[in-house]
């Protein structure tokens, strides 16, 4: 089992019209999705694997940006 701290627990998010750009700190990975509900349903899909049984304790961490977050909002 991985040691999980609140630093790699929080995954960053810049969202954008078009995508979201995404940083997976237990991985080390800078990652980016389409802004649309199948990419939100890709990166569900990554963080499930990676973080297995503590993907509900998840911090998702980004500015609002109007209209641009609503899907976001979802996750």
């Amino acid at each position: 089992m991985k040691n999980y701290t609140l630093l790699n627990i929080s995954i960053g998010l810049d969202v954008s019209k078009e995508s979201i750009s995404v940083y997976i700190p237990i991985a080390k990975l800078d990652y980016e999705i389409d802004n649309t509900q199948d990419g939100l349903k890709k990166l569900t899909s990554k963080l499930k694997k990676l973080y297995k049984k503590e993907f509900d304790n998840l911090i998702f961490v980004y500015e609002p940006t109007g209209s641009y977050s609503e899907l976001l909002k979802k996750l």
